[in-house]
């Protein structure tokens, strides 16, 4: 109402499981005004791939699915059948794993054996990748303590880049892969941060 700009930001893409159209309409029928809409890019598609998971490969997956583990009224998602080329993404789901897993054999015909990874704090410091099977994730997600906001992907897409040739227990045992440059990141001082952030900012600058 007085003249200024507002900038409502958010991370990722809001229009994906989030209210963003809610927010448009909102503009729209309480204040009169038509928001502009920057896209941003969704962790279904970003996640993944900072955690070393394509959610496409020639050969083995040709489509994707995208879930959110919450629902209207805390509701659980009606699952898509087991499908062999097939890759499921799940949001905001990592606090009920357990059940997920369970559903996913029991109502969608997924093999035990199908490959999981879950991808922890994707593009932040500290962020975790945690790789095993639609039987011992739950398991292995309790044991390393993960949390959100994690990215589940379902299918065997996972074994693309975090092969098991070398050892066929990989994914059997679990496999937790840690962002050592995240790592690098969280030891260093206020002066080194200030620097490496610098660049970024002065484009940010008007």
């Amino acid at each position: 109402k007085s003249g200024r700009h507002v900038v409502r930001l958010k991370i990722g893409d809001p229009f994906v499981f989030g209210r963003g159209g809610e927010e448009v309409l909102w503009c729209r029928q309480e204040i009169g005004l038509e928001p502009e809409v920057i896209p941003g890019v969704s962790a279904a598609f970003s996640a993944p791939l900072l955690g070393g998971i394509p959610v496409t490969h020639r050969g083995v997956s040709n489509q994707v699915v995208m879930c959110t583990g919450y629902g209207k009224d805390n509701s659980s998602p009606d699952l898509i059948r087991y499908h062999a080329e097939q890759t499921v993404v799940f949001l905001m789901a990592v606090g009920r794993i357990e059940q997920l897993m369970t559903k996913l054999k029991e109502d969608a015909g997924y093999p035990s054996n199908t490959a999981v990874g879950i991808v922890e704090r994707a593009g932040c410091v500290g962020s975790r990748t945690l790789v095993g099977t639609m039987e011992n994730i739950a398991e292995l997600a309790s044991f390393h303590k993960i949390v959100a906001p994690s990215t589940i992907v379902v299918g065997e897409v996972v074994r693309v880049l975090i092969g098991d040739d070398e050892d066929p227990d990989t994914f059997n045992q679990g496999l937790l892969i840690e962002d050592g440059v995240g790592a690098e990141m969280e030891s260093l001082d206020e002066e080194q941060m200030r620097q490496f952030l610098e660049p970024f900012l002065q484009k940010l600058a008007p």
